[in-house]
């Protein structure tokens, strides 16, 4: 039974659910089939490392969609105020952040003058893509297929496809395709 604040153990594993938010600590097929019951829509061959933090959906995980052969590493926080598609062969290393709103903690002083920085945007990740160590990516980003984006970088601008991205903000560096670096 599933009850909301209740620690829930199964196979020596345990699933923490807390109002919206969702903390899995289970093996990867597990961790999909449970996302799967929150109305996930969850690909074939994908595996998630726990723990992960899915946080800030409504009533179930309907804005979640992962590809086929996805791979998710420990320690990914996954923001669901909108949807986050994640294309096929899609991996995220460990402490990868996808942010799909952005608040100023009910501060009325910022939110009214930075509106245009407030709201929610859906995040894609297109086919192939990776995106490494700790970085983060941040509302209405699409990231192109094949992309890589460095670890640390703070992506806020969609990355074309094949290219590498890195800084604070992330801004593409390398073209893969040409295998020279983009003058920007």
């Amino acid at each position: 039974m599933f009850v909301l604040g209740m620690p829930l153990r199964f196979l020596n594993r345990v699933v923490i659910l807390i109002a919206s938010r969702l903390l899995i600590f289970s093996p990867s097929t597990m961790a999909c089939w449970i996302l799967r019951l929150f109305k996930a829509k969850v690909g074939r061959n994908v595996r998630i490392l726990s723990p992960l933090v899915i946080h800030d959906s409504e009533r179930d995980y309907s804005n979640l969609v992962v590809g086929d052969n996805v791979f998710i590493n420990e320690n990914c926080f996954i923001d669901l105020s909108e949807k986050v598609i994640l294309e096929e062969g899609v991996s995220l290393a460990p402490n990868v952040s996808i942010m799909t709103h952005n608040r100023f903690n009910d501060n009325h002083f910022l939110e009214a003058r930075l509106k245009d920085k407030c709201g929610k945007k859906k995040v894609v990740i297109k086919a192939g893509a990776g995106i490494k160590v700790g970085a983060c990516v941040l509302m209405g980003v699409t990231i192109g297929k094949n992309s890589v984006i460095a670890a640390g970088a703070v992506v806020t601008r969609d990355v074309p496809d094949n290219t590498i991205a890195m800084g604070v903000p992330a801004k593409p560096t390398y073209d893969i395709l040409k295998q020279r670096n983009i003058r920007g």
